[in-house]
Order: C-alpha cells, then sequence, then structure tokens
C-alpha cells in the first residue's frame, strides 16, 4: 500500500501540470470497438431490475439451463467508445497530452460512435469497428464480441489507405507508442511486424516507451503467443518495453509457455509473484506490468515490486479500466516519475474512471488521489490531506 506522504507528494506534482497541456505525444493502434455495457436481469421486483450479482450466479443459472433453453434479459446502461486503442488514447487526451489513434473506428466515414473522442485525439481509422457486449458484474465482467470486420485488417491494408511519410512522422513526434489488443484483431501479430518493419525501423529511432497489452490470449495457439512475445521483445532495441497484463491474462501466458493447456484443472498455479516472473524472464523487455484487480506487480531486471490499490466500493463501470490504469502508468514515466509512483498513477487513473464511470481528467486524478491520501492518513491518525490549509 502506498504511504499517505507518496499520495501527497503525487498530487503535489500534478497540480503544477494540471492547467497546461503536456508537452507529450501518445500513438495508440490498431483496433476499435462499440462497447454496450450490460446487466444481466435476475428478476423483476416492483417494477425493478434486480440484476446478477457475480459471475458465478450468472454462470450457475446459466448451467441450470442446459437442455431446457431460457431467455436473459440484457439492460443497456450505456453504449460507448469502445475498444483498448481509443479507450487509451481518449485518457491520454483528457490527462492533458496530444493523442493519436490509429485504428478501426469506421471506414470510409468515421462511425458516428467515435465523434465523440476528445479533441486532442487525432482519428485515423482504416477499418469499421467491432462491436462487444460487456456484462458487468460486482466481480468481473464478460465481453462477448463480434470480429467479423477485422477479417481482411492486415498491415498490407493499413498501408494501401495511409500515407506512409504522414505515419512515420506522427510516430517520430510521440513519446510514447501503445500497440494493444493483439487477441482480438486476427491479423495483430502481421500489423505489429509491419509496424516495426515499415515505421520503427526506418525512424532510427531508440528513446521510445512503448507498451503492449495482449488481452485475453485464450483462442490463441502456444505457437502465436511464442511469435508475439519475441515480436514484443524486438521491439526493445528501440526503446524502453512494457508489457502490460491483468491477472487472467498473466496466468494464461504462464500455462502457454509451460505447454499447459488453458482450462487444464490439473495444474495448479504458482503465486502471481512466480508466474509474472517466469513470463518477465522469458522476454527481453525492460518492464512487466499485472495488474489484477486489487493491487499491481512489476518485473524489472533487478526488482520485482508489488503495491496494493484502493477499493472502489461502488463502481460504475468496469470495462476499460485495464486501458486507464496503462494511461495513467505511461504518464508517469514521460514525466520521470520512478517506477512506485508510475503504479501508483496508474492505480489511481483506473479507480477514478471506475468510480466516475468516465477517464479521468487531471482535475479528476488530483481528486481520486486526495481522497486516497486521506483514508491512508486516518488509518495512521495523520490529518488528511483536504483538511490541511
Amino acid at each position: 500500500m502506498p504511504t499517505s506522504a507518496t499520495l501527497v507528494s503525487l498530487c503535489k506534482r500534478l497540480e503544477t501540470v494540471k492547467e497546461s497541456p503536456h508537452p507529450f505525444q501518445a500513438f495508440t493502434g490498431f483496433d476499435g470497438f462499440i462497447d454496450k455495457i450490460q446487466k444481466a436481469v435476475r428478476r423483476k421486483q416492483e417494477q425493478k431490475n434486480n440484476f446478477f450479482g457475480t459471475i458465478k450466479d450468472f454462470s450457475k443459472h446459466l448451467g441450470n439451463l442446459g437442455g431446457r433453453s431460457g431467455q436473459v434479459e440484457l439492460v443497456t446502461l450505456k453504449t460507448k467508445i469502445g475498444g483498448n486503442a481509443p479507450i487509451l488514447s481518449n485518457t491520454f487526451a483528457n490527462l492533458g497530452m496530444k493523442s493519436i489513434c490509429l485504428g478501426a473506428m469506421g471506414y470510409p466515414d468515421l462511425h458516428p460512435t467515435f465523434k465523440q473522442m476528445h479533441p486532442h485525439v487525432e482519428v485515423v481509422s482504416r477499418a469499421n469497428p467491432g462491436e462487444s457486449q460487456a456484462l458487468e458484474f460486482d466481480d468481473g465482467k464478460i465481453i462477448l464480441s463480434e470480429l467479423g470486420s477485422f477479417k481482411e485488417y492486415t498491415w498490407s491494408n493499413i498501408k494501401l489507405k495511409s500515407d506512409l511519410a504522414k505515419l512515420r512522422k506522427m510516430v517520430g513526434e510521440s513519446q510514447v507508442l501503445a500497440l494493444v489488443d493483439w487477441a482480438n484483431l486476427p491479423q495483430a501479430t502481421d500489423i505489429w511486424q509491419g509496424f516495426l518493419d515499415d515505421v520503427i525501423r526506418p525512424l532510427g529511432m531508440r528513446n521510445k516507451f512503448f507498451l503492449f497489452d495482449l488481452c485475453d490470449p485464450s483462442k490463441k495457439s502456444t505457437q502465436e503467443i511464442d511469435i508475439v512475445l519475441d515480436l514484443i521483445s524486438s521491439y526493445s532495441y528501440y526503446g524502453k518495453v512494457t508489457l502490460g497484463m491483468n491477472e487472467n491474462e498473466a496466468n494464461k501466458i504462464w500455462r502457454s509457455l509451460n505447454g499447459f493447456d488453458f482450462d487444464s484443472m490439473e495444474v495448479k498455479l504458482p503465486p502471481l509473484k512466480e508466474v509474472g516472473s517466469f513470463i518477465y524472464n522469458a522476454m527481453s523487455i525492460d518492464t512487466l506490468l499485472i495488474h489484477p484487480t486489487n493491487r499491481t506487480l512489476t518485473f524489472q531486471k533487478n526488482e520485482a515490486l508489488e503495491i496494493m490499490g484502493r477499493l472502489v466500493t461502488e463502481p460504475k463501470v468496469l470495462t476499460g479500466g485495464g486501458d486507464n490504469l496503462n494511461a495513467g502508468y505511461c504518464l508517469g514515466l514521460l514525466h520521470g516519475l520512478d517506477l512506485s509512483h508510475c503504479m501508483v498513477m496508474g492505480m489511481a487513473a483506473s479507480g477514478a474512471y471506475i468510480q466516475n464511470g468516465k477517464s479521468p481528467d487531471m482535475r479528476d486524478l488530483i481528486s481520486y488521489l486526495k481522497a486516497w491520501s486521506d483514508e491512508m492518513a486516518l488509518e495512521n491518525d495523520v490529518i488528511p490531506l483536504s483538511t490541511k490549509p
């Protein structure tokens, strides 16, 4: 758990930059989804919906329908911008950065949903978006996705519709390059390899921050996972590489690297610290970032850190929490913060998003950090930050 003093120092640092845009630019790619955030109705009570509280309860209900069939009512809470790249890009912009998002947000015309993107995001769309139904519960989410629009979405297709010289200029002027959602783009490895060959290598720069996020690799083979991990490692020649994943994704990557089936119940998983250390040592990257729901772990060459987070008791949204964590983490890197502070920044950005139902701006981030600091201070009998003169 971070100390109250750590949170106070972060607040002071952010207060100095909140009034003006940061001199940073981020480039994100290459997905895009239209997300429906939904709840599953358990029963009606006095004209009100009683929703399934946990995934376990919902799965038990579905299991009881085997051989009988059934129907589940869904309530759509909101339809929003989806996909790791658009959400991440939007959060970068909310936090004061210029952001470029190359992805699948409508082609040849931008889909109306993505016209809600932050005005500081330059949208470069080269395909139509996928569609997702995110069923949210108190203990997590189930995402049902339609990926048909990505069938012909390849690096060759992107190049055909793009000006490579302009693309290289965009990338060359960006300090952070985020390549995300490998699992849901059928041709993602081809796109990431092409981006390396045709954009990164010709630029010859070796000072970038790279962030990679695979997402749930369940559909991928062991061979595909091995190939993409090697590909990510090859980006290290051109800058500092962070690979981010949640706990479920980390455990599945560990299973794959050890030759185990994803769903095998016979395999006993080691503690998450051992899982992370194994994955990190199998690659050549600067940092592995793992973010379970209640904490963050990082692994580097000479250290491993684990920091507890702050529980959001009444979440307004869960889908996109990891993307907001990635944005806060990257912002910390750009400001030259040490690794532990970057981890806290990530958890604060994610927590503020989950708590408020929208990506945080700098004021939201500071407010969340202050509330977290006050809670920590009360636990340790220190005067809360919000009451100090």
